[in-house]
């Protein structure tokens, strides 16, 4: 037995893969509805991966995507082959009319969760467009106009920890992301 033991410690610590890069793909559910969803796509690591997912109300799932999801926050652990893990939190919330994550610009936020600073990436460049940093309760924190570019950096170090949205206006064409500061 404590053979097996020093072989499976070895076995799990013989490489330094991690699955460390997680993308979340999040849907939101419509108001008093389970209708929403994660997709998520993990880089890095060795394949194969396990999945642990912990919600809402005992909610538990081992896939890699999740569906039928009411609002709330969601926490997925990835393990890899060779025991490299990853966690992270996706949030789930009620869809609004500003499109967030199916929108005509591809917006990324990340590190999400950030700390100190985070990127916004956007699918195509914008020309004189604008963004908002906006708290989880609708106050404007940033404002930028007259913006070209594809990726943004946004100190947040002096923000409160809690949800927050980045909004993207693109010639009239309205985007959301949102992203959690820890």
């Amino acid at each position: 037995m404590k053979k097996t033991v020093i072989i499976f410690a070895l076995f799990c610590f013989s490489s330094f893969a991690v699955a460390s890069d997680l993308t979340f793909f999040v849907i939101n559910a419509t108001s008093g509805s389970s209708n929403g969803s994660v997709d998520l796509t993990v880089t890095g690591g060795v394949a194969p991966y396990t999945y642990s997912w912990t919600g809402p109300l005992g909610f538990t799932a081992t896939t890699e995507d999740i569906s039928g999801l009411k609002t709330g926050t969601y926490s997925v652990t990835v393990t890899d082959k060779y025991c490299g893990v990853a966690t992270h939190v996706a949030i789930v919330d009620i869809a609004s009319n500003v499109n967030e994550t199916a929108g005509p610009l591809s917006l990324m936020v990340y590190p999400n969760p950030g700390t100190e600073q985070i990127t916004l990436a956007i699918g195509s460049e914008l020309n004189k467009a604008s963004f908002k940093l906006i708290s989880i309760t609708g106050v404007t924190i940033v404002e930028r106009n007259n913006v070209y570019g594809s990726n943004f950096v946004f100190d947040i170090s002096e923000q409160a920890k809690g949800i927050y949205f980045i909004e993207v206006n693109n010639d009239g064409v309205f985007s959301r992301v949102r992203f959690l500061k820890n």
